[in-house]
C-alpha cells in the first residue's frame, strides 16, 4: 500500500510554538537569523527562502488537520485499503447446537455468508496557487491562514463523506425477517417511545437463517444540534418527571402509575452521546441514528493525509519560473460504507424531539 511522505517536524514546530496568529514572513526572518553564519534578509537567494516556507506551512495543515474537532473515528472503523473497489463479506450466524441422542451421528453444518457489501475509494483533493508576491509581503496573516484552512478542509472533508451514508436511508435494509421488530429505519421522533423502538429493533436482530440472535447492544447516539439537549435529558437525567394529575381526569390526561418506580431507566443505556451538524446529510436537522460504534460501518484508507509542493524557486520549477508561483497540492484517499446495517437504526424524522 502506497503511503505518503512522513513529515519530520522542522521549522514549522517552531512556529506553532507560542506565537499566537504569528506572520509567516516574521517566521522566516527570526528563523534565518538563528541559522549558522547569522544571514542577512538581503543575503538570501529565493531558492533558501521557499524551502523553508514550503516546511511551514506543511507543519500548519498537518497541525490543523489534526486540531480539527471530528467525531467519526467513533462511529466507523478504519482499515487499510489498497485496492480500487473493497469487497466486504459477513459470516452467516450458525444455529445453536443441536441435541445428539446416543448412538446417534452427530449433524454436518456448513457456514454460509451473507450478500457481500462493495465500498470503492475516492481520491478527495485540490491545489492552492501561491504567488511569491503574497509570500514575501504577507502582513495580515493570510498565508496562515489558508493553510489552516487547507487542514480543516482535508478532515471536514472525511468528517462529511463518514455521514452522508450513515445517514442516507437507501444503505438501511432489514426487516421484520432480521429482527422481532421491524425495518431498521423510520421516521421516529427522538422519545422515550422511540428510542426504545431503535433499541429493540438493533438488539432483536438475528441470522436471517438461522434465527440465532446476535446478542448486540447499541451504545452509540448521534443526534444534531437542535436534538443535543433533548437527548442529554433523556440519556442523564437521574429521575423521570411525572406529569399526569394523581388520579385520572380526562380522557386527554391519563393519572400517573405509582408503583412502577421514578428512576430514569434510559440513564446509561447508551454511554456514547455524539453531537453533529452532519445529521442534516440525511435532509433535515431532527434525524438521529442509534448503532453500534465501529461495527458494520467502515472507513478504509488508502492513503492519509498528504500534502506535497512544487515550491522549487528555480529553473526547474516550470510554473515558478513563468509565473512567480508556488503550488501546494493537499489529498486524502478514502472510501466509507456499510458492511452490515444491524448493528444501525435511522430515524429520518423531521418531529422535534419530546422527553416529556
Amino acid at each position: 500500500m502506497a503511503t505518503a511522505p512522513a513529515y519530520n517536524g522542522g521549522f514549522g514546530l517552531q512556529l506553532l510554538e507560542g506565537r499566537g496568529r504569528a506572520r509567516l514572513s516574521d517566521w522566516y526572518e527570526q528563523s534565518m537569523a538563528q541559522q549558522v553564519g547569522h544571514f542577512q534578509e538581503d543575503a538570501l537567494t529565493t531558492s533558501q527562502m521557499s524551502v523553508l516556507l514550503q516546511d511551514g506551512l506543511r507543519s500548519i495543515v498537518f497541525s490543523s488537520f489534526s486540531a480539527e474537532p471530528s467525531t467519526w473515528e467513533q462511529v466507523a472503523a478504519r482499515e487499510t485499503s489498497n485496492k480500487e473497489l473493497e469487497t466486504w463479506v459477513e459470516l452467516g450466524r450458525l444455529g445453536t447446537l443441536r441435541t445428539v441422542g446416543e448412538g446417534e451421528a452427530y449433524p454436518r453444518v456448513r457456514p454460509e455468508l451473507l450478500p457481500e457489501r462493495r465500498i470503492r475509494n475516492y481520491k478527495y483533493g485540490d491545489i492552492l496557487a501561491i504567488t511569491e508576491e503574497m509570500l514575501k509581503f504577507d502582513r495580515t496573516g493570510l498565508i496562515r491562514q489558508l493553510a489552516e484552512d487547507q487542514g480543516a478542509r482535508a478532515a471536514q472533508t472525511i468528517e462529511e463523506a463518514v455521514y452522508t451514508p450513515l445517514f442516507a436511508t437507501a444503505n438501511y435494509v432489514k426487516t421484520s425477517a432480521d429482527n422481532d421488530v421491524g425495518n431498521n429505519t423510520n421516521a421516529t421522533t427522538l422519545s422515550a417511545a422511540g428510542l426504545e423502538l431503535a433499541f429493540s429493533t438493533i438488539a432483536t436482530m438475528k441470522d436471517p437463517r438461522s434465527g440465532r440472535y446476535l446478542n448486540i447492544r447499541p451504545d452509540t447516539l448521534i443526534v444534531g444540534p437542535r436534538s443535543e439537549y433533548a437527548a442529554r435529558q433523556l440519556l442523564f437525567s437521574t429521575q423521570l418527571q411525572r406529569t399526569g394529575p394523581a388520579v385520572f381526569e380526562t380522557a386527554n390526561v391519563a393519572a400517573n402509575v405509582y408503583g412502577t418506580g421514578t428512576d430514569n431507566v434510559f440513564r446509561g443505556m447508551v454511554r456514547n452521546l455524539i453531537v453533529t451538524p452532519q445529521v442534516a446529510r440525511g435532509g433535515n436537522a431532527y434525524n438521529w441514528v442509534l448503532g453500534t460504534a465501529r461495527r458494520g460501518f467502515v472507513m478504509q484508507e488508502v492513503e492519509p493525509l498528504q500534502i506535497l509542493q512544487a515550491t522549487g524557486a528555480d529553473a526547474n520549477n516550470e510554473e515558478y519560473l513563468a509565473s512567480d508561483v508556488f503550488r501546494y497540492r493537499v489529498r486524502v484517499w478514502f472510501g466509507v460504507g456499510f458492511t452490515d446495517d444491524r448493528y444501525w437504526y435511522l430515524s429520518s424524522s423531521s418531529t422535534a424531539p419530546t422527553v416529556a
